[in-house]
């Protein structure tokens, strides 16, 4: 262990040069404190970009990232604390609340470290160390491996959970493998989880190009076929001949997908032909896709037409389902349509659309969803 433990030591604090603490605040009131890095650096002006997590600038935080109900302050003041103990003011270039990033430029008269971004899919049960530091400056350590399981239902499809503990300085700040790359970026207001490195390559590649990170809001809440238990997808491919896609948690009301007959429990096969196994990967597909909208000359709030397959719980039936989605960088609001439960004299109670959920529950026996 004694050379493990050497070597971590090492990338450790190699990474640590490149992780800074950031403050904001609204006139006399602290928002959220957060770590963040950088992601490009400008020697020659000596302006750098760093990444952050939105958080740094929510005034009032919802337990539930589809409610829309989180307050974002653009105006808040942001500090940069450096590690010389010096402090610059961030300029805040864009955030997106969807998938949880803000940008800031900062100029120094100095020279600071650059940590490399990959650009490729973090594995599950990967080993990470989550960076960060707190307001004295103090180098904020957590450690564990990604999970094999669906982000929480409350948190966006973008994230990745880790188990063990760390610090709660660690939000915004880098994940690192064993090698000091950024294999995403921390956030422990998702119940412990990172950001994937390449989502948030993909989302500042594309700010670059269009000044906007859109996103096409289906309206829809996944989980996977695949972190199931190896029984649950046994019985899923025996009943329903599926072995993988995403099961629809949540259907937001007036969505297109209700009006369609999209269900909750029921079965996307495929997006535009592909079947997608897992949240990560339909969020790294729905941002491949906005580009390539935006390159046909398309722009925020147009609509992007997706073909899913989709199997219907109800009646045991596949179809094909066009939707003609908006594209906005806005977060996206996903909320379940409510039910009166004694309706007002002379009307009649509608029923609710979710009768694939109990089948599913029927297949599947013991599981709640």
């Amino acid at each position: 262990m004694v050379p493990i433990r050497a070597t971590a030591t090492k990338t450790i604090l190699s990474a640590a040069k490149s992780v800074l603490a950031l403050s904001s605040f609204i006139g006399d009131r602290q928002l959220p404190r957060c770590s963040g890095f950088l992601i490009e650096w400008d020697a020659a002006r000596k302006e750098g970009i760093v990444v952050t997590s939105a958080d740094l600038i929510c005034s009032s935080k919802s337990m539930d990232d589809w409610s829309g109900k989180d307050v974002h302050c653009r105006n808040a003041k942001v500090y940069v604390h450096l590690l010389d103990n010096t402090t610059v003011e961030g300029c805040l270039i864009y955030f997106q609340t969807d998938y949880n990033l803000a940008f800031f430029k900062i100029s120094v008269d100095q020279h600071l470290q650059l940590l490399h971004l990959l650009n490729q899919r973090l594995e599950y049960a990967q080993a990470v160390f989550l960076l960060g530091r707190d307001e004295s400056l103090y180098l904020g350590i957590g450690h564990g491996r990604v999970l094999c399981c669906d982000p929480n239902l409350a948190n966006r499809h973008h994230y990745m959970n880790v188990d063990g503990t760390a610090p709660e300085c660690v939000t915004g700040g880098p994940a690192i493998d064993y090698n000091g790359e950024v294999v995403g970026m921390a956030s422990l207001y998702a119940r412990q989880a990172i950001i994937p490195s390449f989502i948030i390559f993909k989302c500042w590649h594309f700010w670059k190009r269009f000044n906007c990170i859109p996103r096409p809001h289906l309206g829809l809440k996944f989980s996977s076929i695949k972190f199931r238990s190896v029984p649950q997808i046994d019985k899923i491919s025996r009943d329903c001949k599926i072995e993988d896609g995403l099961i629809v948690q949540e259907v937001s009301e007036e969505s297109i997908a209700e009006g369609l007959g999209v269900r909750i429990g029921d079965i996307v096969t495929s997006f535009n032909g592909e079947c997608i196994s897992d949240t990560v990967e339909l969020e790294s597909m729905l941002l491949s896709m906005s580009e390539a909208h935006f390159d046909q000359g398309n722009r925020l709030n147009s609509k992007m037409n997706i073909n899913i397959g989709v199997f219907h719980m109800s009646n045991r039936a596949q179809r094909d389902i066009a939707l003609s989605v908006n594209v906005s960088d806005k977060g996206e609001v996903v909320l379940r349509r409510s039910y009166l439960v004694n309706p007002p004299s002379g009307q009649e109670l509608p029923v609710p659309p979710c009768r694939g959920n109990s089948t599913l529950a029927m297949l599947l026996k013991d599981v709640s969803l």
